[in-house]
């Protein structure tokens, strides 16, 4: 059997965000499984243009919850999100989720 450390956990995640403008928010985000990086992947590869350009989108919003892991934002709002808002949680999701990155790293 394998190690619980092979899978997702249930654990949601604080991290500080901060905005261009030095705004900072703490935020909350829980580990997405491997199949959403990986529809991530093939989305920022696909011919479709609007697929290429929504991928962000979707997964800020698998990953962005409250602090009990409730989803704060459907695909659709997410895509609403502004260039510096989107770059900003970007960072976040890939500082809980990206493989052989340190949990501790953007700890409010």
């Amino acid at each position: 059997m394998l190690d619980a450390k092979f899978f997702v956990s249930a654990q949601v995640h604080a991290r500080e965000v901060e905005l261009p403008d030095g705004s900072k928010h703490t935020l909350h985000f829980k580990e997405v499984p491997h199949t959403e990086f990986r529809r991530f992947q093939l989305a920022q590869e696909s011919p479709d243009e609007s697929e290429r350009l929504r991928c962000v989108a979707q997964l800020i919003a698998s990953s962005l919850c409250t602090a009990s892991g409730e989803p704060v934002l459907s695909s659709d709002k997410a895509a609403t999100l502004s260039a510096a808002g989107a770059n900003a949680l970007m960072k976040a999701v890939l500082g809980v989720n990206a493989p052989g990155r340190d949990d501790a790293e953007g700890k409010p």
